[in-house]
């Protein structure tokens, strides 16, 4: 018989690692069972080093798009509420999924599942694609017979956190976008129709006003000095990128951005949007709450917020309330605190955390259209004052020369 390579959990809660004789994989997952021990990970001709490995890289797959994971969370909830069997959904849905990486990720969970796995068991070899939100509930939708609404339930988060993530980014980028356009509109005039005035003025042999000559001067720099000026724009680019990949340079940005007007409200505000989301929908899926709190850290995708959060953990498994834990931190809104409190002290706290994620998403659709108001008229003073100021400047000569024919 094969030798497989195993790591699970005993009735004392403690993590073992062993080997043992089976004919297959089903086989080995009933002896464990029956020894007392809930397998975690099981692998044939491979130690748990490799498979922690395997674990750790995502089973081997790349992430899969949002929408991707949402469509197939939602099939297989209509599937399983239909009362077919999760092998024979996940069988179907491996046929309908258009994604390559998704459809082997599928393939293999149906393979696991049909020789014994638990459902989160096989999610949990790809934490690239299955987060530790989604293999929580998926585990206490499993434990308690409720798949089917922790499906639903799940569906409706990642569509929640999916729209809002869209939103944030979508006002991020739009201050770049635009001046990214107006700096290149600026350049190519500088670079393609300046030159053409200055031809059109050399022939008049008289002096110029500084403004033409400044305008003209920047043109001759940029002209000759294109190549260089792209060059050090694209190294700084990367290296900057590559810093703010690290975690000390992802923690500066989110520093520096909860620092900036109208962009740190809506960093703030966005962020708790998302903690109450989570946690709400962790809590109403019968999660305890420090290990709802830990979940919430890993979905946070601010610096600031997510120290804050790993600091909620600490003093909630000090016996802390909620509400009391997070009204001594500034990066918590007052109305916030005092909503979770009612909430707490009503026994309602999920509920609370659902109104307080609703109220927060709201103001940041309202922050977001304030930013692009506001970002409008200063594109127009920015694109109209650097384009009117240099043809003003090309047109005084001709002013002049005119002035001077009369």
């Amino acid at each position: 018989m094969p030798e497989f390579s195993y790591q699970g959990i005993n009735k004392a809660g403690k993590l073992i690692k062993g080997k043992m004789d089976a004919r297959d994989e089903g086989e080995l997952r009933m002896n464990l069972r029956a020894d007392g021990i809930r397998p975690i990970k099981v692998s044939q001709g491979e130690n748990i080093a490799d498979m922690d490995v395997m674990a750790l890289l995502g089973g081997g797959m790349r992430s899969v798009p949002v929408q991707a994971l949402v469509s197939f969370t939602r099939q297989l909830q209509v599937l399983i509420g239909s009362g077919i069997p999760v092998v024979q959904a996940l069988e179907i849905l491996s046929d309908q999924t258009s994604d390559s990486s998704l459809k082997k990720i599928i393939i293999t969970i149906k393979d696991k599942i049909s020789q014994g796995a638990y459902l989160w068991e096989s999610f949990n070899l790809y934490p690239l694609v299955f987060p530790k939100l989604y293999i929580a509930l998926i585990r206490a939708g499993e434990a308690s017979g409720s798949l089917d609404a922790m499906l639903k339930r799940l569906s409706r988060y990642l569509e929640d956190s999916d729209r809002l993530r869209k939103m944030v980014k979508s006002a991020s980028m739009y201050p770049i976008i635009v001046m990214s356009i107006g700096s290149g509109v600026v350049a190519l005039m500088l670079i393609f129709v300046i030159p053409k005035f200055e031809e059109m003025l050399s022939g008049s042999h008289q002096s110029l006003p500084y403004m033409t000559q400044l305008v003209i001067d920047a043109s001759h720099f940029l002209t000759r000095n294109i190549l260089y000026i792209l060059g050090i724009g694209f190294g700084f680019f990367y290296l900057i990128r590559r810093y703010l990949k690290t975690p000390e340079g992802r923690g500066m940005l989110d520093r520096l951005v909860f620092k900036l007007p109208f962009f740190g409200a809506m960093a703030q505000k966005s962020g708790i949007a998302r903690f109450s989301r989570t946690l709400n929908t962790l809590l109403s899926s019968g999660v305890n709450l420090v290990d709802a709190i830990d979940i919430c850290t890993a979905t946070m995708d601010n610096a600031v917020l997510e120290e804050s959060v790993r600091k909620i953990r600490t003093e909630i498994e000090a016996g802390k309330t909620l509400g009391a834990v997070i009204g001594k931190m500034n990066v918590f809104p007052k109305m916030a605190v005092q909503m979770i409190s009612v909430g707490e002290s009503t026994g309602n706290i999920d509920k609370m955390l659902e109104k307080v994620a609703d109220f927060y998403e709201g103001e940041v659709e309202i922050l977001i259209g304030g930013i692009s108001k506001l970002i409008e008229p200063f594109v127009l003073v920015f694109l109209g004052g650097a384009v009117g100021g240099m043809m003003i400047a090309m047109y005084l000569p001709i002013f002049k020369l005119a002035g001077g024919a009369d």
